[in-house]
Formats: structure tokens, C-alpha cells, sequence
């Protein structure tokens, strides 16, 4: 064998690996090939027969099309009008406020203001307490700064009260002019709990319930205030997919915490920059305890800067060797399985990052010196943390205690260590989370005063960092880290770390201690390795994958990605910008022009990353969507749903069971979720907290799941897609095999490439980097001794601490990674047999026959045109015609575990063409749908005469075995009366695609020159346009251009 070829994967050590389809698939592969008139990429015979050759093609069945370059332009944006609502960005339709001119507005706002002054005490009192504020003596020059200045940046301390007086400054100073309609602000921050937080204490500051002047739009919820004299919080995610609908009737755009930098905080003030220099009237806000005051006067330009001065009292802060001599620490000996862990990372690191608790200074002596080298760094004994909270004890200072942590997993194990201790587990403590995962119920607990006697500790996140403040915090102890996501462009491929904050981060967690008295913060890092921490942290656009973000700048017709992105406060790497471009371009959502395909159009519409959303969309053609729907949610999240016993590394049996026999995380937790949603339909939330408990699963992750796919769900039920093809039945994990768990285990593939994975050894593994990795030990498959069938992972993440390790794994095979797991595709032949050699991605190689390996990859085509057509036509999936019938049944048995055993017995008398199984029409989570069915386990394995064996209809009255079974899931087993009708797509005349498309973006209020009544908004983030979906056509699979467009017709659809 050429020696060239084979370096690359001996290298790396990845075993070549034997592939044999069973005779009756091919058979059946070659027959749909031939019916479809796609070809097979033959060897040309001019090529040496050593020559290694591609053999995967560009070749088309159907395509989009390209549609015209579209002109760059500007989000609208217009000052409050007549009959316009700013926040829904819709026509008024009822009440007084349809039909009043502006100044009678503002008149009866004044007049209400008036009133509730008069004959309100406690609104009196609430204004007295506001004007104690550091703030308020700013009050006329922060005023007039904004009155007179396009940007203003406002530098404010921790505690001086910006956020929630400075939107009331601007709003009573209208109200008090008389011209109170014309000013409706819009406050964003950067996470939802400080939105809504803020959002309720503005509203109790004024008096008012959460809905009346003031109001919230963050995902999953909203409570709009009122459309004239009203200030909207939202986080810049929301506020980033509002731009669709324009800043039409905003008067001011306050960006709150402007540190922060994420990509939403970014990508908006690229836009507001261009808003602002083309609408004099339009006024930003800047606002932060910590801005670069230079960095962002010079990206704005003519800027007016204030700086306010805080009330915070004086914090003594200490660091980890301080935290050590202070309580004389002595780290608990180190077993022989935590000696043996500690060694496994070394052997898995391939890099080493200095261990700066060496580096303690002699001056803290000796005892202290040799306390430092024996703890590593990142990983703080919980033994530590209890003993600074017992000298907190001891120091009898009331006051509650602020524990920072990079993530909800160490979250959940300090939680419960400390429950399990003697005297933190007590009545005389209450120890909360708090994290963006629970529910918000949970959330406003931890701003809640305690009894006399009772101590509060918060363990957080960094979402308490900044934002939300609890009042009563006097201690705070610092882990000094954080999780970051990290992309890398060359491989595009994302991992996550759990690093070290910035300076600036601690900083801000040190001020959260001293809000009513003086303060105490405990940094648990040493003082070397603070000094060699960043000042700021990276920004996340310089870091993170831009493929959604370029989704979104083509969906709002911004022009070129890349002319886009270079406008930004620190322009993100030129080749993480081509990466995302050249990415959209391989999975067909941006064509030739760079704009985007109907199917770009709808990933656009997608609040998850674009592979998991065209996973999605596939699913939705096996009736998988709601199944699809929780998984890509999962993914999209990082959400885990189980939680490690305290005392435990690895899953226990238990949990471990509910992959059903199946080496998958993904389906696991798709078990665990099925089970959930189970005792919650039946028995309450209660009862599915008490089910959590006892099974170790993560309730307040399954929440956030689920309210994640019924988002997912709603956008395309919206979009067209039928509501049977995302409903929630549940998938069967009592049978023996289902071949709806392989399928899924084939969209993941699509859906998370390029995180591929091969197993070499116990938990080792080999990424496509060529770098070694481990399997995470939460993870199903992290067991001694495991013997998996297939050697190949696709994966949700890379994780960095002390190694790195592979989260979220689900085993796939070959043709699973032949269909939808690879670019590239060399062949070579091998002289020994018939046989050949192909390697994909240039590292995996299979030893199978050439004319096997040319059938798989000329079956690619077939599948690609299958998604086409559904993106052109998302109704027509509930009707499949006959030729993508055929396709579905051959993909199904291509994923099924028998495909690969050459030898298995097929019944000669199965038809492949028989049409696939359908679920019945049940429905659940997803609001827009109606009913519930009840799962029983009854219902899992019984035959019903009406609707066939389990979840699939149309099977024949008879008795049922598993291997019938098997055969009737796999479209294997022909049932002799079918009664489907399968209209072909040829027999529509026009192809019609849900949704509002680029050519159709004239929409706003009556008498602005626009065709609609609007784009009314929700907190699934989906418009619609006059009460449906506005229908962006199609003809002969090519775009109809908006001058040409056939009459618009009303389409199904939903109003939020």
C-alpha cells in the first residue's frame, strides 16, 4: 500500500477498520441509485492504479438556485408614531392608543403621572429612597448629556444606582415635559435574569406591576409595558433578533454593562453605530462600572463621557496563600485513585501550563509553601471553602456569603457537599444556586432576606457578577475562573475551557462585597498567578464561531459578512470570518452570491448553531422532530441532564442504564428526558422533582430543555413544517432495537461534524487534530472495560482543565461517517484483494470494496435534494413523494447495525419501497400543539389493531416479534395493503416556503410607505405579518424574484 496515504492516520494510530455491506442493502442502495439516474464515481481508467482519487462529487440532483446580490442597507428605525407599538412592532388594533394623535398620549400619561403622585404615599416614599442614590445628584447632567449628544458613555460604580435610575431619569423627564408618548427606551443587558430582575425592581420603584411602564422580553418569556412612555429590558441576544422588525418608535437605546463583549454586544453596536450616524434623533446610552472609556469614545466618535461616583464601603481582599495561612489549611491526602487520576491527566496533556501555586513566597513559611505545591491549580479542595466559611463563622459578622463558580456541574457538587456537612446542612443555613439553568422561581429566592439567625450562601456563576446585585452579600469567595468557549478556524472545530477570569472579573466580584458594610473577599487563586492574569477578558467575537452571527447579518440584509465584521469594536480573525463563509456555502445555506438559501433562511430563524439546525430540519422528514428537537436543544445548551452524586466522578449504574444499551449520550439523556416529561404529565412537578432526586437526574436542566425545543418546535411549526413531523411522541427505548435510535444516531453525525473522535484505548481518544483526548467522566461510556462495536464518536464539546476530554458522546459507524461525516475521500487500492483502502478527512480509514464505498458516496446526492426539497416546501413532508420514499427506506436500512453484518438474513419478499412508518398524531410540550398522550409502558409494546405495532401505522393485524419488528422499522417488511398516497412534487404548480424572505422585508406601520401591518415579536423570537407568515415562493425549485412573485396567499400559522 502507498506509504503517503498511510502516514497520515499510522501517525496517529488510527486502526484501519473493515467494512462489509450486507448484499441485500447494496442491492438495495443500487436500485434507488439507478432510479434516480445518479451516478457512481468510477475510478477514470487515464489514473495509474496506484493513484489515490476523491471519490466524493460535487453532483446535484436539485439545487436552490442563486438568488440576486442583494444592496446593503440600514435597520429601519423612525421615532414613536401614532398607532405603532415599538416593542411588538405592530399596528395598534384596539384601544384608545389606535386612534389618538401623539400629544393626547403624552397629555393623559402626565395627567395619570399626576394623579398617582397625589394620592400615593408609598410612591412618594419609593422616590424618597431613589434620591438617596449616588446617582441622582447626576440627574441634570446625565440628562442633558443625553439631550445634547447622539452617544453618551457613563462610567458608574458598583452601586451607584445607574442601571435602574437612568432609564426612570429619561422617561420622568418626558412624562414631566408633557410629552411622554415620545419616549419609549429599550435597556439591554447581557443575561436574562438581570433583565427580568431589574425589570421588576424598576417596576416597584414606580409603583406598578411589571407590564405598565416597564417590561421584559428575554427568551422563553415576555411581558411587554405599554406601547408609549415605557422602558423595555431585554437581553442583546433578543434584541439582536428583534432587529429584524427595526428600532421603529424607540426614542433611546440603553446598553448596560458594555464590558462584557459577548458577540450579541458587538455585533449590536457595529449596528447602532450605522443607526446613529443616519438618525440625528436616535440616542445610545453606554453604560458600565469598568469601560475603556478610550476604546469606545474612539470607535463612536464624538461622545460625551460622565463618570459617577459609587457608595461601595472598603474590601479586604486576600489570595489563595493568604486564604491557606488564615485557617491553616492542610489539603487531605491524596489516595491511590486520585494519584492515578492526577497521572492520567499528565499522560493525556499535550500542553502545560504552569503551576503558579509553586510559586508561593517563602515570607508565608513553610507549613503554608508545601500546602500551596500539594493543591492544583483549578482545582480547589471543597475541604478549603468549608473552612473559610467556618472563619467566616467565626468572625460574627451578619451577612450573607457570594460563592463564584465556573459552572453549574461544580455548582451542584459544592451544593451538596456542604448539605452533607454537620453544620452548613443545618436549619441555621440555606445554600442556593444561582444559575441561568434554574428556574426563575429559584432565581428570585437568593434576593430574598433570610430570617434572624439564618445565614444565606449563594453559589454562582458569573451571572452575579455584574447586573443584579444581593443586597445583603458581605463575603465573597472567589474560584477565579470561568468558561470559556474557544473555536479553532483551521479544523472548525469548538472546545470549551474552564479558564482564568481577567483582572477586571475579579474586580467586579470583589465590589459585590461591599454593598452595606464592609466587605471580605477570598480570591482562591495564588498572588502570582493574579498577576499573570489578563486585564480584560478576551472578547467573544475574537474566540467563538460566526456562523450564526453571518446567518444573521445576511437575514437583515446587511451586505457582505466580511465588510460587516471588519466594521466591529475589535474586528474578529479574518479566517474564523472565511471559515463561517466557506461553511454556510458547504451546507447550501449562502449560494454563489453569498445570500442565503431557503434553507440558510430558516437556519437563520434558528436560535441553535447551523449543523444542529439542518439536523433538525432532516429529522423532521422521519417524523424525529421532536426527538431532534430535545437533542439539538441539549447540544445548543451544554445542559447536562444528570447530576454526579458528590462523592462520585462517574455516573452511577442507575443513571447509566438509561442509554437502553446504546453507547450514546445523546439518546441517554433523550431517555432520561422521555421519562421526565412522563411523571411530570402524570403526576405534577413535584412528583418529577422527587423523580429527579431519586434518579439523579438535573430537573432544573431538563426545564431549560424543554422550553428550548418547544421554541425549536414552534419556529417551525411557524415556518410550515407539519406539527407530525415534530411531535413529542416518545421514542421506544423498551424494544430490543429501534431503528428510530439509529437514525437519530445519524443525524448527530451531521449535526455535530467536525467533532469526530476514534477510540484507541480505556478512555483514550484521538480527535481530528491528532491530539490526544479523554472520555469525560460523566459520560455513559466512560466504563473499565467497555468493548464498543465501532470505534468512532461524534461529540458535543472538548472540555480543557488538566486534559482535555470529549462531552457528549454517541458511538456511530462507518457509513454513518461515509454519509454525513466527511468532506473528503481518498480511495487507494490494495493489490491483496479486491479490496481498497479509503480514508476520510485525510485520518479514517475503511478497508471495504471500491463499487461499496462508490455507492455510499453517490447516495450523498439523494440525500442533499431530499433536504432541498423540504426546505422549498416544509408541508410537502407530511406528503413525500414516491422517489424520496425510496430514499428514506434505503437510508434506514444503511443505518441500521445489520447493514454491517454481511451475512444477516433478509426476508426476499421485503420491498424496500414500502413507505416508512408513521407516528401517530400525538402531541404535548410543544404549546402550539393540543392534547397530550399519556406514555405507558402498556402502550410502548402492544399491538393495536387500529394503528399498528407500536408508533408506526398501516402494519399488518397480526401478532408482531421483535425481528418483524426490526424489519417494519427498517422499511424491511412489506405490508401488504398499503394505504398511502404519495402526490409527487412535480403535481403542485407552485413550491411555497414559509416565512419572510429577503425579498419581502417592507413591513412597519400604515401610512410609512409598507405593504404589512408589521412583524409582531414574541419570546420564541419568530414574526409574523398581519397574523400569518408572510409566503415567499418558489417555482421549479428556483427562487421567484420579488418582482415576479405569484399572488400572496394567508398560509397556516401562529400568533404569539
Amino acid at each position: 500500500m502507498n506509504q503517503n496515504i498511510l502516514a497520515v492516520y499510522i501517525c496517529i494510530k488510527v486502526a484501519v477498520h473493515d467494512v462489509n455491506l450486507n448484499s441485500k442493502v447494496e442491492e438495495n442502495l443500487t436500485d434507488v441509485l439507478e432510479n434516480l439516474g445518479l451516478p457512481v464515481n468510477l475510478k477514470p481508467s487515464s489514473l495509474p492504479p496506484d493513484q489515490a482519487y476523491n471519490m466524493i462529487t460535487n453532483y446535484n440532483l436539485v439545487d436552490f438556485g442563486d438568488a440576486p446580490k442583494q444592496q446593503p442597507q440600514l435597520v429601519a428605525w423612525c421615532p414613536p408614531l401614532p398607532n405603532w407599538n415599538p416593542w411588538t412592532a405592530c399596528n395598534i388594533d384596539e384601544g384608545p392608543e389606535a386612534t389618538q394623535p401623539l400629544p393626547h398620549i403624552s397629555a393623559n400619561l402626565a395627567d395619570e403621572r399626576l394623579r398617582r403622585l397625589d394620592s400615593d404615599p408609598q410612591l412618594r416614599s419609593l422616590m424618597d429612597e431613589r434620591a438617596q442614590l449616588p446617582v441622582n445628584p447626576y440627574r441634570a447632567s446625565i440628562l442633558e448629556a443625553v439631550r445634547r449628544n447622539k452617544v453618551t458613555i457613563i462610567r458608574g460604580e458598583t452601586g451607584c444606582g445607574k442601571t435602574t435610575q437612568i432609564p426612570q431619569f429619561i422617561l420622568d423627564s418626558y412624562l414631566e415635559s408633557g410629552i411622554g408618548a415620545e419616549c419609549s427606551i429599550l435597556v439591554t443587558q447581557p443575561r436574562r435574569i438581570s433583565a427580568i430582575s431589574l425589570a421588576e425592581r424598576i417596576a416597584y420603584e414606580r409603583g406598578e406591576t411589571v407590564g405598565t411602564s416597564v417590561g421584559y422580553c428575554v427568551r422563553f418569556e415576555t411581558v411587554y409595558p405599554r406601547p408609549y412612555g415605557s422602558i423595555l429590558f431585554c437581553t442583546v441576544g433578543t434584541m439582536a433578533r428583534k432587529m429584524e422588525g427595526g428600532l421603529r418608535g424607540v426614542s433611546h437605546v440603553i446598553v448596560d454593562e458594555i464590558h462584557e463583549r459577548d458577540v450579541n454586544t458587538d455585533f449590536m453596536l457595529i449596528l447602532l453605530r450605522e443607526m446613529i450616524r443616519a438618525n440625528r434623533n436616535l440616542r445610545l446610552v453606554l453604560m458600565s462600572a469598568t469601560i475603556d472609556i478610550t476604546m469606545f469614545s474612539e470607535y463612536f466618535g464624538d461622545c460625551m463621557v460622565l463618570d459617577i461616583e459609587g457608595r461601595t464601603h472598603p474590601v479586604e481582599y486576600y489570595f489563595l496563600e493568604d486564604c491557606v495561612k488564615m485557617v491553616n489549611f492542610v489539603p487531605p491526602p491524596a489516595d491511590e485513585k486520585k494519584r492515578k487520576h492526577r497521572q492520567e491527566l499528565e499522560n493525556a496533556t499535550d500542553y502545560a501550563e504552569e503551576n503558579c501555586n509553586l510559586k508561593c513566597d517563602p515570607i508565608y513559611g513553610e507549613a503554608v509553601v508545601r500546602s500551596m505545591g500539594e493543591m492544583i491549580e483549578k482545582e480547589v479542595p471543597f475541604e478549603l471553602v468549608g473552612a473559610l466559611l467556618d472563619k467566616i463563622i467565626g468572625m460574627n459578622i451578619p451577612g450573607a456569603v457570594l460563592i463564584f463558580l465556573p459552572g453549574w456541574n461544580i455548582i451542584s457538587l459544592l451544593r451538596k457537599y456542604l448539605q452533607s456537612h454537620s453544620r452548613y446542612g443545618s436549619p441555621s443555613y440555606v445554600i442556593l444556586p444561582l444559575h441561568s439553568q434554574i428556574p426563575r422561581e429559584d432565581q428570585r429566592l437568593v434576593f430574598r432576606s433570610t430570617p434572624s439567625g439564618v445565614r444565606k450562601i449563594v453559589l454562582a456563576t458569573n451571572i452575579a457578577e455584574s447586573s443584579i446585585t444581593i443586597n445583603d452579600v458581605v463575603f465573597v469567595i472567589d474560584f477565579c475562573l470561568s468558561r470559556t468557549k474557544l473555536f479553532t478556524a483551521r479544523n472548525n472545530l469548538t472546545s470549551y475551557s474552564t479558564s482564568w477570569a481577567s483582572k477586571t472579573n475579579l474586580e467586579q466580584r470583589r465590589g459585590r462585597a461591599g454593598r452595606v458594610r464592609p466587605g471580605f473577599a477570598f480570591h482562591l487563586c495564588s498572588r502570582a498567578r493574579f498577576d499573570r492574569l489578563e486585564q480584560h477578558a478576551t472578547p467573544e467575537i475574537l474566540r467563538t464561531p460566526l456562523h450564526e452571527l453571518a446567518l444573521l447579518i445576511k437575514l437583515l440584509r446587511l451586505g457582505s459578512v466580511r465588510d460587516f465584521l471588519m466594521k466591529a469594536l475589535q474586528p474578529p480573525p479574518l479566517d474564523a470570518v472565511i471559515e463561517a463563509e466557506h461553511t454556510l456555502k458547504e451546507m447550501k445555506a449562502l449560494d454563489k452570491n453569498d445570500e442565503l438559501t431557503p434553507l440558510g433562511f430558516i437556519l437563520a430563524r434558528l436560535p441553535i448553531e447551523p449543523r444542529l439546525g439542518k439536523m433538525l430540519i432532516f429529522a423532521c422528514v422521519f417524523n424525529l422532530g421532536g426527538a431532534a428537537a430535545v437533542l439539538t436543544s441539549t447540544a445548543s445548551l451544554g445542559c447536562d441532564p444528570f447530576l454526579l452524586p458528590p462523592d462520585h466522578r462517574r455516573l452511577t449504574n442507575q443513571q447509566r442504564s438509561f442509554a437502553a444499551g446504546y453507547s450514546s449520550d445523546h439518546l441517554a439523556g433523550l431517555n432520561v428526558f422521555q421519562e421526565w416529561t412522563t411523571e411530570r404529565t402524570r403526576r405534577g412537578d413535584e412528583s418529577a422533582d422527587l423523580f429527579c432526586d431519586q434518579h439523579g437526574f438535573n430537573s432544573s436542566a431538563l426545564r431549560v430543555i424543554d422550553d428550548a425545543a418547544n421554541q425549536l418546535r414552534a419556529i417551525l411549526i411557524n415556518l410550515g413544517f407539519p406539527e407530525e413531523s415534530l411531535s413529542d411522541a416518545p421514542v421506544n427505548f423498551n424494544l430490543k432495537h429501534n431503528i428510530d435510535c439509529d437514525i437519530l444516531s445519524t443525524l448527530l453525525v451531521s449535526g455535530l461534524y467536525p467533532n469526530i473522535c476514534f477510540h484507541s484505548d480505556k478512555r483514550k481518544l484521538l480527535t481530528t487534530e491528532g491530539t490526544l483526548a479523554l472520555i469525560h467522566k460523566s459520560s455513559v461510556n466512560c466504563m473499565k472495560d467497555i468493548k464498543f462495536t465501532h470505534p468512532f464518536f461524534v461529540f458535543d464539546e472538548k472540555i480543557r482543565t488538566q486534559a482535555v476530554s470529549c462531552k457528549g458522546l454517541t458511538m456511530v459507524n462507518p457509513i454513518q461517517l461515509m454519509l454525513f461525516g466527511c468532506r473528503s475521500a481518498i480511495w487507494k487500492s490494495d493489490d491483496s484483494n479486491d479490496k481498497g483502502i479509503v480514508v476520510i478527512d485525510d485520518w479514517i480509514p475503511f478497508r471495504m470494496s471500491f463499487m461499496t464505498a462508490a455507492r455510499i458516496f453517490a447516495f450523498r446526492p439523494a440525500l442533499e435534494a431530499l433536504l432541498v426539497r423540504t426546505c422549498l416546501r416544509p408541508e410537502g413532508v407530511a406528503d413525500l413523494r414516491e422517489e424520496d420514499q425510496h430514499v428514506i427506506n434505503v437510508l434506514r436500512q444503511l443505518c441500521s447495525p445489520e447493514a454491517l453484518k454481511p451475512n444477516a438474513s433478509f426476508d426476499e419478499a421485503n420491498n424496500f419501497d414500502s413507505p416508512p412508518r408513521k407516528r401517530f398524531a400525538t402531541s404535548g410540550n410543544c404549546p402550539l400543539l393540543s392534547g397530550r398522550s399519556h406514555r405507558n409502558k402498556g402502550y410502548e409494546n402492544s399491538y393495536s389493531e387500529k394503528q399498528g405495532f407500536g408508533r408506526y401505522t398501516n402494519c399488518p393485524n397480526r401478532s408482531t416479534d421483535s425481528e418483524q419488528v426490526h424489519d417494519i422499522q427498517c422499511g424491511l417488511w412489506q405490508d401488504p395493503q398499503p394505504q398511502f398516497s404519495n402526490p409527487r412534487y412535480d403535481q403542485v404548480p407552485v413550491n411555497r416556503f414559509s416565512g419572510n424572505y429577503m425579498g419581502a422585508r417592507s413591513f412597519g406601520p400604515s401610512g410609512v410607505g409598507n405593504n404589512f401591518n408589521g412583524s409582531s415579536w414574541n419570546s420564541y423570537g419568530a414574526p409574523t405579518f398581519g397574523g400569518y407568515p408572510y409566503q415567499q415562493q418558489f417555482t421549479n425549485d428556483r427562487f421567484v424574484q420579488p418582482n415576479q412573485r405569484p399572488s400572496i396567499r394567508p398560509h397556516w400559522g401562529v400568533r404569539y
